[in-house]
C-alpha cells in the first residue's frame, strides 16, 4: 500500500509504504487515515491550521472488479465539530486514483498560492490554480477534465475557498465527500483540486472471485431492489413521512402532512431525466433531475437527506426549490444537510425574536418561504451577507445570539442532524449521540431494523446498545474497504460473511470473521481516542434537549419522546460492551486486546 506525502508549503513530495502490519490491522480507507491523523496531528490544533492533515485514502476494495467499488475516503480534523472527521464519495474518481499506483495522499502545510495536484503515471506535480480560484465546482471540473484528457478531478468550489465550515470536496460534478467541512480544510491549504489519471492495474488477490460477486450482486439487486433502483433514496421520504418521523420545522415535530409533494413519486414522475450510477454499480440509484417552472436547472439528486432537510425541516413543500437548492450546494461545494439545518435554526431564531431583519440583512425568515431559502443558499456558497453566518453551522450561529439560543441548534458534537427524528427511531438517536463524527446516519443505519424492517421497537432506546455497536463495527469495516453502504445493504444484506468474502478476495489477507470484526473495533477506538484528546467525550454523547423534553405533537408518532433516564442507562451499557469506563474512555485492557498504543 503506497501513500503520497505532499508538503504544500514547500512543494515537496515523498512516497511512503504502509507496513504490512498496519495494512492487516486497519485495512485502508478510514482505518489507515484515522491512525495517521491520531499520530500526526498536533493535539488541539485549529482545523484550518496548515499542520492539520488532509488525508485522501482509497481502500483495498476500491477500483477492483467487485461491485460498488467506486468510493474513496477523506479524513481530517473537522472545522465544524473539532472532532475526527471522515467523509466519503463515490462516482469515478476513486477507481481512477488507484490506477495511478497510489492508495492514499497525505497533505500538510499550505500553499502560498492556489494550486492543484496532478497525479499521473509520470508521478505527482503541483500546478498553478490561480486562474481556477473563485470558479465553481462545475466550471472547475469541466476545465480540468478537458485540459487533462481522460483524467478525473475532485475539486472544491467557492464554499471551500471561503472556509464554509461544512464545505464539501466534489467529484463528477455532483458527488460529494460532503459532511463536516473537508472542503474547508482543502481550501485553507489553497488546494483547488486533485486531478488523477492512471493506466495501471488495481491489485486484487482473487479477480475471478470478485467478478463472481459482481454477477451475484447484479442478480440480487435486479430481483430485490427494483424500487430502490427506480427511486434512489428519494423513496425514503414515503417511509419516514408515513411513519411521522421526518424532521419538520427544525425538529419541532416529526410529521409533515405534505410529504408526498417532496417524495419519490413526485421526483421520478415530475422531474427525473434518467438514472445515473457510480463506477461498477449495478444498482443505478442516482437520479438526474430538472426544475423548469419555479426554478430552472438540471442536476443530480436530490438525495433523501436533501429532500427532508430542505423540505419538511424548513416547512417547504416546493420540490423545485429543493432541486434548485441541491444544485446550488453542489455548484458551490457545500453540504446540503448542514446548510439546510442551519437555515432551519435561523428561521426558528427569527420566529422566536432572537434574531431580526437587522441580523439577516433585511431577509424575513419564515417556514415554507422557499424563495428566501434559495437566496440564503446562494449567499452561503458565496460567503456574503447573512450567508456568512449560515456557513458557520447551527452551533456557532446560535452561540452568537446568547445561551438561550443554543436549544434551537439541532446537532450532535456540532454536526447537524440528517433526516430521521430520533423520537420516532430511538436507536437512531443513540447512534447520532455516539457517532465519532457527530450526528450521522452513515455510521450505523439503525433506521433499517427499526423503521424499514420493523424488527426492533422504534419507540424505545432500551436494548439498542448491542445492535448499535454491531452495526458501528460493520460500517467501519465498509469505510476501510471502502464499500458503498447502499450496495452492502441491497446486494449483500449487511452480512459479515459476505464482507469476509469480498475483503479476502481483494486483499488476500485471509481474515477470519473475528479478525475482521476487530478491524472495525480497532478503528472505532482510535477515533474515540482522538476525540477524547480533543476534549470531546461523554458530555457530547447526547442529544439536543428538545428530543428529551418535547414529544412529537402530531401524526403517526404522536407522543413519542426519548426518555432521558432510559437513554442514560443505554449509554452506560453501550460504554460497557465497548470495554470503556463509565466516562466513555477505552480501558487499557481494551486497547491492549486491540493492539492500540494510546
Amino acid at each position: 500500500m503506497k501513500v503520497l506525502r505532499v508538503d504544500l508549503t514547500s512543494g515537496r513530495f515523498a512516497d511512503q509504504e504502509i507496513s504490512k502490519e498496519d495494512e492487516a490491522a486497519l485495512m485502508g480507507g478510514r482505518g489507515i487515515a484515522a491512525k495517521m491523523l491520531y499520530e500526526e496531528n498536533p493535539p488541539g490544533i485549529d482545523p484550518f491550521h496548515p499542520d492539520n492533515r488532509l488525508i485522501i485514502m482509497a481502500g483495498p476494495y476500491t477500483g477492483t472488479l467487485g461491485s460498488f467499488t467506486a468510493f474513496y475516503n477523506v479524513t481530517t480534523k473537522s472545522p465544524l465539530t473539532g472532532a475526527i472527521l471522515s467523509a466519503h464519495s463515490g462516482g469515478h474518481w476513486g477507481p481512477m486514483f488507484r490506477k495511478t499506483g497510489y492508495d492514499g495522499i497525505v497533505f500538510k502545510g499550505s500553499s502560498p498560492k492556489p494550486v492543484y495536484l496532478l497525479l499521473t503515471d509520470a508521478g505527482p506535480e503541483l500546478r498553478d490554480a490561480s486562474d481556477l480560484w473563485g470558479k465553481d465546482v462545475f466550471e472547475t471540473t469541466e476545465i480540468l477534465e478537458k485540459k487533462h484528457e481522460k483524467a478525473k478531478a475532485t475539486v472544491i468550489g467557492p464554499g471551500g475557498e471561503r472556509l464554509v465550515r461544512y464545505a464539501a470536496i466534489m467529484n463528477d460534478r455532483h458527488r460529494a465527500a460532503g459532511r463536516g467541512g473537508v472542503g474547508g480544510v482543502m481550501g485553507s491549504k489553497k488546494l483547488k483540486a486533485i486531478v488523477v489519471h492512471g493506466t495501471g492495474q488495481v491489485p486484487m488477490a482473487d479477480p475471478e472471485k470478485l467478478r463472481e460477486t459482481f454477477k451475484t450482486a447484479t442478480a440480487t439487486v435486479k430481483e430485490k431492489a427494483q424500487a430502490f433502483a427506480k427511486y434512489g433514496t428519494s423513496m425514503v421520504v414515503g417511509i419516514t413521512g408515513k411513519a411521522g418521523t421526518i424532521p419538520t420545522r427544525n425538529f419541532q415535530t416529526g410529521y409533515f402532512p405534505e410529504y408526498e409533494k417532496i417524495g419519490g413519486d413526485a421526483v421520478v414522475n415530475g422531474h427525473k431525466i434518467k438514472d445515473t450510477a457510480c463506477a461498477r454499480c449495478p444498482l443505478h440509484c442516482g437520479n438526474e433531475t430538472k426544475a423548469s417552472v419555479d426554478y430552472q436547472c438540471e442536476t443530480e439528486g436530490p438525495e433523501y437527506e436533501t429532500l427532508a432537510m430542505f423540505g419538511s425541516n424548513l416547512g417547504n413543500a416546493n420540490l423545485e426549490s429543493i432541486i434548485m437548492a441541491n444544485n446550488i450546494c453542489n455548484k458551490y461545494g457545500i453540504d446540503t444537510i448542514s446548510c439546510a439545518d442551519t437555515i432551519a435554526c435561523a428561521i426558528e431564531l427569527f420566529e422566536e425574536g432572537i434574531i431580526t431583519e437587522k441580523d439577516t440583512g433585511g431577509l424575513k425568515l419564515a417556514w415554507g418561504d422557499h424563495r428566501t431559502v434559495v437566496k440564503l443558499v446562494e449567499l452561503t456558497g458565496r460567503g456574503e451577507g447573512f450567508g456568512k453566518e449560515i456557513g458557520e453551522g447551527s452551533r456557532r450561529l446560535a452561540a452568537k445570539h446568547g445561551p438561550g439560543a443554543a436549544k434551537f441548534a439541532m446537532n450532535v458534537k456540532g454536526m447537524e442532524f440528517p433526516g430521521y427524528d430520533p423520537r420516532g427511531i430511538q436507536g437512531m438517536g443513540l447512534a447520532f449521540a455516539t457517532s465519532t463524527r457527530g450526528a450521522c446516519h452513515l455510521r450505523a443505519t439503525m433506521y433499517v431494523p427499526e423503521l424499514f424492517q420493523g424488527v426492533l421497537d422504534r419507540f424505545t432506546v432500551k436494548g439498542k446498545a448491542q445492535p448499535l455497536k454491531d452495526l458501528q463495527e460493520l460500517f467501519t469495516v465498509y469505510d476501510c474497504m471502502i464499500l458503498c453502504k447502499f450496495g452492502a445493504r441491497n446486494a449483500f444484506a449487511n452480512s459479515w460473511d459476505n464482507m469476509l468474502i469480498l475483503v479476502n478476495a481483494a486483499t488476500g489477507h485471509g481474515y477470519t470473521l473475528e479478525e475482521l470484526k476487530r478491524v472495525g473495533a480497532r478503528v472505532w477506538n482510535i477515533e474515540r481516542l482522538f476525540n477524547l484528546r480533543e476534549g470531546i467525550g461523554k458530555s457530547e454523547d447526547t442529544l439536543p434537549e428538545r428530543l428529551f423534553t418535547t414529544p412529537i405533537h402530531d401524526g403517526p408518532s404522536k407522543g413519542a419522546v426519548v426518555n432521558k433516564a432510559d437513554f442514560d442507562r443505554e449509554l452506560e451499557e453501550y460504554y460497557r460492551i465497548w470495554g470503556w469506563t463509565p466516562e466513555g474512555v477505552p480501558t487499557k485492557d481494551t486497547l491492549d486486546k486491540l493492539g492500540i498504543k494510546a
